[in-house]
């Protein structure tokens, strides 16, 4: 909320596993610009990527990468960048054992280390007139106040910004850093605390890079050398069964998988990319199979052939399981939705519906 993300910007989630923030963000982006949601660990960032196909993110590129990879790639890019910070967790004390279990002053003392470096990284990707988010969900001061009173005094580029105050947004607190960093605009931070609101204990700082409001740098975009033969297979199946199209200029092959990539893409090679953008299908030998993310990312209007069920038929929880149903229609693949909203995909074949619900979601559901 405080990051404000536009449509048409240029986004980073820099630590956005397992990414509840992440599709936050691309919901206010309306899916326009770009938004790259990374995350370094490379099990978590798999996580990540299954929440944002599931909410039906298309412009989005996912990578696994360490800050200063990213930084050194695509220095001055973003109009936005966040970092929500690995931290202590002290603000999650209230519901987790594990948080509370684990804590010791050498835990703080290490966060800060870690996040002063983060940050320090974080803000080379920041374009000139960009903003810079940082968040924990600790108390400690030693990562809050003190990770951006450092931070200030080595980046004289950037200021803090004074957010709109929520009634729930308390001020941060210089007096409780050591004496050599307590700048007084550390109050434009904010702090949340869990007996203040409805959830749990959280910090944001919001800074803003000097100059601007220039774009951010200009890079070369990635080549896009989609064969003839796969972009026919593509366009056959957009034709015979879907009613929106996605843009055909804007295609990419990675191995066997065809994706759409976001507007203004900068060139990945080299780096670790999970998805590059928007993941349309799998090519197969002459054929085209539809992925699991381009159904979550349409309407069911979109496609020509939509079985809609009520959200608590007994066929919902069967097609959750990855069993077969048996519905009369043309034969074709055939998107499933419950009550308007697009589940998956299945393909009919004379009235049997087979499941192409990914072998990884489904669930023994039992009708309650």
């Amino acid at each position: 909320l405080l990051l404000d993300p536009q449509p048409g910007e240029r986004v980073l989630d820099l630590a956005a596993a397992p990414g509840g923030k992440a599709t936050h963000i691309a919901s206010l982006m309306q899916h326009e610009g770009l938004l790259v949601a990374n995350d370094i660990h490379p099990k978590r960032v798999w996580e990540l990527a299954g929440n944002l196909e599931r909410w039906g993110a298309r412009n989005v590129a996912i990578t696994n990468e360490s800050p200063e990879r990213l930084a050194d790639r695509l220095e001055g890019f973003f109009d936005r960048v966040l970092v929500d910070a690995p931290c202590s967790g002290e603000g999650m004390f209230r519901k987790s054992e594990t948080a509370r279990s684990e804590w010791e002053p050498a835990l703080v003392r290490g966060c800060s280390v870690r996040q002063t470096a983060i940050l320090k990284e974080a803000a080379r990707l920041v374009r000139p007139g960009g903003l810079l988010g940082y968040s924990t969900c600790t108390f400690a001061p030693e990562e809050n106040e003190a990770v951006v009173a450092r931070f200030l005094r080595e980046h004289p580029e950037f200021e803090l910004v004074e957010p709109a105050r929520a009634p729930e947004f308390a001020r941060g607190r210089p007096d409780w850093v050591e004496e050599g960093l307590r700048l007084p605009e550390l109050e434009r931070t904010v702090r949340l605390w869990p007996h203040q609101i409805s959830g749990e204990g959280h910090f944001v700082a919001l800074l803003r890079r000097a100059g601007g409001p220039a774009s951010g740098t200009r890079l070369r975009v990635p080549r896009r050398d989609v064969p003839g033969q796969i972009r026919r297979l593509f366009e056959s199946f957009c034709q015979e069964h879907l009613n929106k199209v996605p843009a055909r200029d804007r295609l990419a092959l990675s191995g066997a998988y065809l994706y759409q990539l976001p507007v203004g893409l900068p060139d990945l090679a080299g780096l670790r990319v999970i998805h590059p953008g928007w993941w349309l299908g799998t090519v197969r030998k002459n054929r085209f199979e539809p992925g699991h993310a381009l159904a979550m990312a349409l309407r069911a209007q979109d496609s020509r052939r939509v079985i809609s069920l009520p959200a608590d038929s007994e066929e919902v929880f069967a097609y959750l399981r990855g069993e077969t149903l048996r519905v009369a229609g043309e034969d074709g693949w055939v998107m499933i939705a419950v009550d308007g909203f697009p589940l998956g995909w299945g393909k009919r074949v004379r009235e049997v519906v087979k499941n192409r619900y990914p072998q990884g979601l489904r669930r023994h559901f039992v009708q309650s």
